[in-house]
């Protein structure tokens, strides 16, 4: 075995340390950087960070083993804080959530019964793909008259455990879950009461280490959508994006590696027992290690700030809520500052929100053809704060929003981020919102580059990019959200072969999405280096928007010092005289981040309207692009 123990009884904390790390795969460490924040030469002082901030806190007996620490800093994306609230959380549900986390002890011939049911199997890590590990829940296996649904867990809790110090591709690219329901009766579902199932969600989402990258529900009986409900209540918002449901294995396999999936379910990942005999040995193998697992906890009595009784995860109070609320919503938390500002400038009433949202879906649910439409609590309080919570004119957009998916394909379907030319518009960066902000209320800013690389691509591909990365911030960035975003589009190098795409028919489409379909409000637009032919375009442009909207457009011909007015060197690229990273760490961490939003962009292509259903005229290509007008226009001005 790789790990080394040495055991140290002398302190009232036992330390268990590990005599070293191992070292990621280059291609690893590149993720691990981008997508994680982790800096090699920063890991040690984060381990001693943690280490004296464990020693600390009188309550707490942690691990504090190397290989260990880093699960959970690359879990928590090296956030210091997140890591303590983990760790926390983790041996607290130890000490307040027993009947979950040690129904069934890994030391004890029950645990091993359990396991050898094939209820709960991680499945092989695929050999020529970096792929979030996955988790196989058979949820239909075991006998509800001797067993509790808890019991999953409790072998999941420790399968976990041994993955985060073997495989780093689970630590570095998370982990997804396929839950089987097959064989699941009723006498297994009345086991999943809200008590259940929040504490459940408590333990795999927020304490154990790794990153959670979807859950796949295959085999689902009909009656189970209250249980979908509740657990969707308990999810955080990207845990909600990503939970996709199957009417097949077939359908699964094509959404998951063959070489991981077992032949059971059509893949070539070996069988089911094969699976269980690997797992059941490996804890065998960690037995000395599991033993010393046991006596890691908290003593709440000696918690600073008063004993943490974890009340929200009992039946008493908050789920007498969900008695009579199952639509809870969830949406993020934001900082004071842009909760301010979200309510002197966007209208916003906290104590309101929730029923805005509901009004926004009831509406949706009345017309017949959006109700195939389900959009997450985060995308709807978006539409919300992009329209300044004008519920009319959130619907109209709204409207628009799923209008547009149907009738312009070119743009808003085959959404993959894998497909190649996707792949390939990704790796030139024509559209990159810059990370840093300069206050924690301030704009987004973006930073828009087309340059002689266009001519590989037609403009509407590059558009098509550009709005996957918008819908991201959309559900991710409440700076973009709240403050707006303000663009600077460098022109340097573009060719003529760009303006020659820019026909009325498609600067028509693209704006009426900017303006009419998507909840973003741009503050300003600022033009650099300016081509020729560039007057012809930007005339075009200005005929399709309105007026306020074209004062917010700003040209020059070559980068003056105004830039640095509006856009301060400290939050700009190198390359734009900045000291805010490069254009390719930016490249790289929003290939990586839409290639993450995969499985949302998938499921979102079927979340589109219905023309044949809308009450009144169909909206079509040609009722809403139809350019004559446009064209006398142009004419005379």
């Amino acid at each position: 075995m790789f790990i080394y123990y040495l055991l140290s009884f002398g302190t009232e904390n036992m330390v268990l340390i590990t005599s070293m790390i191992r070292k990621l795969s280059p291609e690893l460490a590149k993720i691990a950087k981008n997508e994680l924040n982790e800096n090699p030469n920063q890991v040690a002082e984060d381990l001693r960070h943690i280490r004296e901030w464990i020693s600390k806190q009188p309550h707490l007996k942690a691990r504090t083993d190397d290989q260990w620490l880093i699960a959970i800093l690359r879990g928590c994306k090296f956030s210091l804080e997140r890591v303590k609230t983990k760790l926390d959380l983790f041996y607290t549900l130890r000490t307040t959530a027993p009947e979950v986390t040690l129904r069934l002890k890994p030391t004890e011939p029950s645990f091993f019964e359990f396991l050898k049911l094939g209820t709960c199997v991680i499945l092989r890590q695929p050999k020529d793909v970096l792929h979030p590990s996955i988790i196989l829940i058979r949820a239909g296996e075991y006998n509800p008259e001797k067993n509790n649904v808890a019991d999953i867990m409790c072998v999941l809790y420790y399968l976990v455990q041994i993955l985060v110090i073997e495989n780093d591709i689970a630590t570095v690219m998370g982990t997804m879950i396929v839950v089987d329901y097959e064989k699941v009766t009723l006498s297994h579902l009345t086991q999943a009461s809200p008590s259940i199932l929040k504490k459940l969600v408590a333990v795999s989402q927020d304490s154990l280490p790794l990153r959670f990258k979807g859950s796949h529900h295959v085999n689902v009986p009909s009656g189970i959508e209250i249980i979908f409900k509740l657990i969707s209540g308990f999810l955080g918002e990207k845990a909600r994006n990503r939970l996709r449901i199957y009417k097949s294995n077939e359908e699964l396999l094509k959404r998951l590696p063959e070489e991981a999936i077992p032949v059971e379910y059509g893949g070539k990942g070996g069988t089911i027992n094969e699976l269980i005999d690997y797992w059941a040995s490996k804890i065998e193998k960690y037995k000395p290690y599991l033993e010393q697992e046991l006596q890691f906890g908290t003593d709440e009595s000696k918690r600073v700030n008063n004993g943490k009784d974890l009340k929200d995860l009992n039946n008493q109070g908050s789920f007498r809520k969900l008695d009579i609320d199952c639509t809870m919503t969830s949406i993020r938390e934001i900082c004071p500052a842009l909760q301010i500002r979200a309510q002197n400038e966007l209208n916003e009433v906290p104590s309101r929100t929730s029923s805005d949202i509901q009004a926004l879906r009831d509406w949706l649910k009345k017309q017949p053809h959006l109700k195939s439409v389900t959009p997450s609590d985060q995308w709807l309080i978006g539409f919300l704060r992009g329209n300044k919570f004008s519920l009319e004119r959130s619907k109209e957009k709204l409207d628009m929003s799923y209008t547009l998916r149907s009738v312009l394909p070119d743009i808003a379907q085959n959404r993959d981020p894998f497909d190649p030319v996707i792949q390939d518009i990704l790796k030139m960066g024509y559209y990159l919102p810059i990370r840093s902000t300069l206050t924690e209320d301030a704009s987004r800013i973006v930073l828009s580059r087309f340059n002689e690389t266009c001519k590989k691509h037609h403009l509407i591909q590059i558009v098509k990019v550009c709005f996957m990365i918008a819908e991201i911030m959309i559900l991710e960035d409440d700076n973009f959200i709240i403050g707006g975003e303000d663009v600077l589009v460098d022109l340097k190098g573009a060719g003529l072969n760009i303006f020659t795409q820019w026909t009325p028919t498609v600067a028509k489409q693209v704006l009426t999405m900017v303006e009419k379909a998507l909840p973003v409000r741009m503050r300003s637009c600022h033009i650099l280096h300016t081509p020729p032919g560039f007057e012809a375009g930007y005339a075009l442009l200005k005929a399709f928007i309105s007026e306020k909207f074209t004062e917010r457009f700003f040209v020059y011909s070559k980068m003056t010092d105004a830039i640095y007015d509006k856009f301060p060197r400290k939050v700009l690229p190198v390359e734009y005289g900045g000291d805010n990273g490069t254009i390719q760490e930016l490249i790289d961490h929003w290939k990586v981040k839409v290639e993450s939003y995969r499985d949302w962009f998938l499921l979102e292509a079927e979340q589109r309207s219905e023309e044949t259903l809308r009450l009144g005229e169909p909206k079509t290509s040609s009722s809403l692009f139809g350019v004559e007008g446009s064209f006398r226009k142009l004419e005379v001005d």
